[in-house]
């Protein structure tokens, strides 16, 4: 039978093959090593193996993505043509052999069978050398998957494949979009040899700055975050559990809307302070929140918390097509469009487009109806006929002041507050954050035309309508400084 033998030269001492893969390869007269720049290749010297390095497909294909898949391909094919073959990789083939993972997915489907001889991998030589923790603390990435470099900022991590500078460099940069510049690494190069190992630590921000990294070199992080969310998960169903809290026990989805309300609140409050450490304080409390619903959902078998972040992981890829698929989106306004075009095909069951939350407040309410009559053309063709429409709307509303008619003042002004959302929108204003902003620029001003009041030894009610006047365009100035 046609048969790949993949195996594996351990980290770089030679002594690290083992005496199985030594036995196999002195058997097969067809031996490809994945690359020639490994020191574990002196046993094969030393034992007179005959073998082909596979260097050269490194400098054909310009991505390490082209390369691993032509590599594989080649030793398929070699394999079909000469039936038995060897295929010798650094350290494992199990540990981030990414050709390996290839071979083993095509293969069989070509016909052939698959062995694989396990060697001491780069793991067991750095964590002997650094002492690192148990293996469900730590966690192995490759420096060729940039995306994957941020998942597990709570866990040990060990980097591999860093060949050279411009790799490392990479890896710097997308560290440091979690990691703190002086965040501690060690970078060791050769580990489990005897000559040639170098292991230095030194701050991230320092890490692209040594001249030996190469093919042999990986980089250690310690974790920078002390919890994740596993943890928050663990906190809540002790709290919800026997001996929990009783307060936590009692709760259910609808006792606890009025808290998701507040914290949101709370959280649009922390951002407009611009005080970042009570955002993310605040930002805490509202994922206590999803956290809380979602167990009591898990409690009744509805849902998860998992269930909840596929969902919304699925539906930002679903709906985001320019990015994760072949779509084209060349603004934000197209984003949005497409964004309403995906979300009506997904729910082609509802009788309306138009569709808006009740429970919304009056403004988003608008708002959201406002956007969706747009993405179907029902809009202005542009901002002055809001503004002729707002005009028009004002001078309804003095008309039916006018009559006295108390129905049609009210019906005249929700028609002059909707035509005032629709401008707002033209002008690419959020109008309940302008209207919440207004109302803290009044509720100051009032505190500091209060504050001259006390400081008078007087009520504000003593005062003149002429002095309150003063007090407040003072205020005016003040407070706009």
């Amino acid at each position: 039978m046609k048969t790949i033998y993949l195996i594996g030269l351990g980290p770089g001492d030679p002594q690290a093959v083992t005496l199985g893969s030594l036995a196999v390869l002195r058997r097969l007269q067809h031996v490809y090593v994945r690359t020639g720049r490994h020191p574990g290749l002196k046993i094969l010297h030393a034992h007179h193996i005959p073998y082909k390095t596979l260097d050269i497909f490194y400098q054909k294909f310009t991505t390490f993505a082209e390369t691993y898949r032509q590599l594989a391909y080649f030793i398929i094919n070699a394999a079909l043509r000469f039936n038995e073959v060897a295929y010798v990789v650094p350290g494992s083939p199990l540990f981030a052999e990414k050709t390996v993972e290839i071979i083993l997915d095509k293969a069989p489907a070509a016909g052939i069978s698959c062995r694989v001889l396990p060697a001491v991998s780069f793991v067991e030589a750095l964590s002997a050398e650094l002492q690192l923790p148990r293996e469900k603390e730590l966690v192995i990435l490759d420096a060729m998957q940039p995306d994957r470099l941020l998942h597990y900022p709570h866990k040990h991590v060990l980097i591999m494949q860093t060949y050279n500078r411009q790799i490392a460099s990479q890896v710097k940069l997308q560290l440091l979009a979690l990691y703190p510049a002086e965040h501690p690494v060690t970078v060791v190069r050769g580990a489990g040899l005897k000559r040639g190992k170098r292991i230095i630590s030194l701050p991230l921000y320092k890490l692209d700055r040594l001249p030996w990294i190469d093919h042999l070199t990986t980089i250690y992080l310690p974790p920078v975050a002390r919890h994740e969310t596993g943890d928050l998960l663990q906190v809540m169903r002790r709290l919800r559990g026997i001996n929990g809290c009783p307060w936590d026990q009692e709760q259910d989805h609808r006792s606890l809307k009025p808290y998701l309300l507040e914290e949101a609140y709370e959280v649009l409050a922390a951002i407009d302070s611009n005080d970042s450490a009570n955002l993310c304080e605040e930002l805490g409390d509202l994922l206590l929140q999803v956290v809380f619903h979602s167990e009591i959902a898990a409690e009744n078998q509805q849902f998860t918390f998992y269930d909840v972040i596929t969902g919304i992981v699925e539906k930002l890829i679903r709906r985001h097509p320019h990015v994760f698929a072949d779509g084209k989106a060349h603004d934000a306004a197209a984003v949005m469009q497409k964004w309403e075009e995906i979300k009506k095909a997904e729910k082609k069951d509802r009788q309306t487009i138009f569709t808006v939350e009740n429970y919304l407040p009056a403004l988003l309410r608008a708002q959201k109806l406002q956007r969706k009559a747009a993405s179907v053309g029902f809009d202005w063709p542009d901002a002055a006929g809001a503004w002729d429409k707002l005009q028009e709307e004002l001078a309804e509303l003095k008309d039916a002041y006018l009559t006295g008619d108390e129905a049609k003042i009210e019906e005249e002004l929700g028609d002059l507050l909707f035509a005032t959302v629709n401008v707002a929108r033209f002008l690419n204003l959020d109008a309940e954050q302008a209207l919440a902003a207004a109302v803290r620029k009044f509720y100051q001003r009032l505190l500091f035309v209060e504050a001259q009041a006390r400081a008078a030894g007087k009520e504000l009610s003593a005062f003149s309508l002429t002095q309150l006047d003063a007090w407040w365009d003072e205020a005016k100035k003040q407070l706009n400084k």
